[in-house]
């Protein structure tokens, strides 16, 4: 005779999963974030550059925006070819460059028109270290829960 699941062992289960695969797509995610924040995907070059504007710009949700600048840097690319390229981090209050200064300018060789600001490079990595861990815990805790799921009937010896 087969006892049926409890309604919580099945809850457990769903929840597991619902915690594990958001949590591995997370962590890839985040895997690759970090390996890019550490020149580790890609040909990356370096080169120097010089922050010529601050672009205002806003950042978030419709109920929580955060206002700053973003830095435009000149730079020149190994080949000879002068850009302009607004780094993607928007910076706020005392986080900014100022106008004139000189900065690193990482920038994939294949795309030079992607490039940042190489200290955003530490801005990526943490966030990239942050949503791993967020990632690998989802992964265990849903793993734990799957370990309480209702699995199938065993027969019995001799049956």
């Amino acid at each position: 005779m087969a006892a049926t699941a409890s309604p919580f062992r099945q809850f457990l289960g769903l929840l597991g999963w619902v915690l594990l695969v958001p949590g591995a797509l997370t962590a890839l995610g985040a895997a690759w974030l970090l390996a890019s924040s550490l020149n580790l995907v890609g040909d990356m070059r370096s080169a120097p550059g010089r922050v010529v504007a601050l672009v205002p710009g806003t950042a978030g949700t419709m109920g929580r925006t955060a206002h700053g600048s973003q830095s435009m840097v000149e730079f020149t690319t190994h080949e000879g070819q002068t850009l302009r390229v607004t780094d993607p981090v928007l910076r706020r209050l005392q986080a900014q460059h100022s106008v004139g200064e000189s900065v690193t300018v990482r920038y994939p060789s294949r795309d030079p028109s992607q490039a940042e600001i190489g200290s955003s490079r530490w801005i990526k990595g943490l966030i990239g270290v942050g949503l791993l861990l967020a990632g690998l815990v989802g992964m265990a805790v849903g793993g734990l829960l799957l370990r309480f799921r209702p699995r199938p009937a065993m027969p019995a010896p001799g049956a």
